[in-house]
Parts: C-alpha cells; structure tokens; sequence
C-alpha cells in the first residue's frame, strides 16, 4: 500500500461519528452473520483449506462455472498483486484517477506503466500494453464502462489481457456484472470483492474469475492458506444468503440522489455526478487535506482526501453516502467549513 488507503480512522484518537471515507455498505453489518461465525469458530483450531476449496465449490454453484475457473483470495487486493505477478516485467494500461493498488502492484513487479484518464475511455480506446485495469464503476469516480462497450474493446485487442474490477458492481444498477463475457474471450479476469458489498473489510475475502488457463497460470503464485477459516465461512454463508444482505441498490441510489442535491447547495464546493454512491467533491476554495482535518478536530467526521489518486489533486475530496441522519451531519459541517471560508 505505497500510496495510502482511505479508511484511516484507525489513525484518530477521537471518536469518529461518521466515517464517509469508506466505500462499504453501511447497512450491511449481519447479526445473522457474527452468529454463524461463532457456530464456527472451533475452525480456527485447524488449518484453513489451502485454497478455500468449500467456499469456491458454493461460488462456482451460485455463477453457474466450473470451479477451476475462480480463485479465492484474501480481499480483491491479493489478486491484483498475483496477477501482476504472474506477468511480472510486462506493460500495463491503468484507467485514472482509480484505486491505487493497480499502479503499486505493477511497480513492486517492473511493470512498464501507461495511464489513460477515464474521460477518454471508450470502445473506440487503442491499448498496446499487455495488461489493462479498468475498475468498474470506478473508485473514486462513480463513473461506469458499458458491457457492450468492454465486449469490443476485448475483441479489438485481443493481445491484452483487461483486469476488470468489479468491487462496487453491487452499488449500481446502471450495469451489471461482465462475467458472461468470461466464456465469450480469453483475455478477460473479473476481480471481485465480498469486503464491499457484504461489509467485511475485516475478514478480507474476494475472488477473481477468468479462462481455466489464465486462473492456472495466476494460481501458480499463490500461497497456500491466504484466506482464512472464519473468512471461508462467512463466504459461504453470504453467497448463500446474499439476498438478504446485499445493499438494496433503487433505495441507496435515491438516497445519494438526496445527499449530493442537497451537499450541491453548499457554496464553494462542486458535486460530480455518479453512478454509484460515492461521488467525488471539487472545492472550489481551500484544500482537501485542510478540509479533512477541520471536519475530524470539529465534528468527528471522516472524509477520503482524494489527493492521492493519481489524476486528482487537493482540490477532491471522496465521500460515500451513509444513512440520513450521519449525511446530515456532513451537510451541516460543510455550510459551516463553506461560511468560513467566504469571510
């Protein structure tokens, strides 16, 4: 992690009443689940299955794969490093400004790196690298590629393989899931994460999915035991009651809808549209870094400085939406930091 991550709460000694720096489901947390993990818990008392055998057994039932087909890995972060391991030395395309982890995985394996801004992305795009990381929607954007769009620029480049990261697919219903296109070319590896959408960031736990060769060759580097008894389990239990449990995307997307309007009549502060909910802010006045720290010493209320994506600067700021009462809080603490700054 060169670059930094944005939930750095754990850095403040203050109580933190609102964390919008996070991108998790903030409605997400499942008595059910903690219950099912302390039905579980003598697991601990052996070794984990080395490849997390169980929990890719119900997953390839729940996508209707073969199992040879997935890797689990311990949260999407893992099978970003093992695939620029495993084409260590090559050249990659990253999608900017995105998550950091792209660029920093490819840099600690020699990876020569080319940028293209997101704004420029379309079907019609020109890749000449061997790797290309789209996040889709993207973090910290919102923004969304089409599948149909993703269809052509696979065919049209079938000497790249695109890393497509579909973390927060479960935060929008612009689009849906490209794992179809798995079968349809052989240059495509979905990586997916249950941190997000199931709100576990603790228990680190994902997969990706591609052609058996791809995963073969991927699952080569890596080690044995990375994803935990308790993280297995819960894997499990999540796929197998994720309609219970997903975010309830139509009454999250109004809620964001809501949010940003009225955060979009605070003078000096610019809302960017969004297909997801979390949405970038452009200050129009002061920066990113000072607004972060006034509205933790003052409120206890965390924000994601988007400095530190590669594209942005201090001018962007990240925030994700929480419940009514918490996007209050931030309403209020930003007229307040808004009025400051006209004086």
């Amino acid at each position: 992690m060169l670059q930094g991550h944005g939930d750095d709460g754990y850095k403040y000694k203050q109580e933190i009443k609102a964390n919008f720096s996070t991108n998790i489901w903030y409605g997400g947390y499942s008595e059910e689940l903690k219950q099912h993990l302390i039905n579980n818990w003598s697991t601990i008392d052996s070794y984990p299955e080395a490849s997390a055998e169980s929990f890719i057994a119900v997953l390839a039932k729940d996508l209707n794969v073969e199992t040879d087909m997935l890797l689990a890995v311990n949260g999407a972060t893992e099978a970003f490093y093992l695939i620029a391991q495993c084409f260590n030395s090559s050249s990659s395309t990253v999608v900017i400004p995105t998550f950091s982890e792209y660029e920093d995985a490819c840099k600690i394996n020699n990876h020569k790196l080319h940028f293209i801004n997101w704004k420029d992305l379309s079907s019609s795009s020109c890749f000449d690298t061997d790797l290309v990381w789209i996040c889709n929607p993207n973090n910290p954007t919102g923004e969304i590629l089409l599948q149909k769009d993703l269809d052509h620029l696979l065919q049209n480049h079938p000497n790249s393989v695109f890393i497509l990261d579909e973390a927060y697919i479960d935060f929008t219903d612009t689009i849906s899931s490209s794992i179809d296109l798995i079968k349809k070319h052989q240059n495509l590896i979905i990586v997916k994460s249950l941190t997000k959408n199931f709100s576990i960031p603790g228990l680190r736990l994902g997969y990706l999915i591609a052609n058996k060769a791809l995963v073969q060759k991927i699952e080569f580097y890596k080690a044995p035991w990375t994803v935990n008894s308790l993280a297995i389990e819960a894997g499990k239990y999540l796929i197998q009651h994720k309609a219970e449990v997903l975010p309830p995307v139509k009454h999250y997307k109004s809620s964001t809808e809501k949010f940003a309007k009225n955060l979009d009549e605070i003078s000096g502060i610019k809302i960017h549209p969004t297909k997801t909910s979390y949405f970038l802010i452009e200050l129009e006045k002061g920066n990113s870094t000072e607004l972060k720290n006034y509205l933790i010493s003052e409120f206890g209320i965390l924000i994601r400085d988007a400095k530190n994506f590669r594209g942005l600067n201090s001018s962007y700021i990240r925030v994700a939406t929480l419940n009514e009462e918490k996007n209050q809080l931030l309403i209020d603490a930003l007229q307040k930091w808004s009025k400051l700054n006209t004086l």
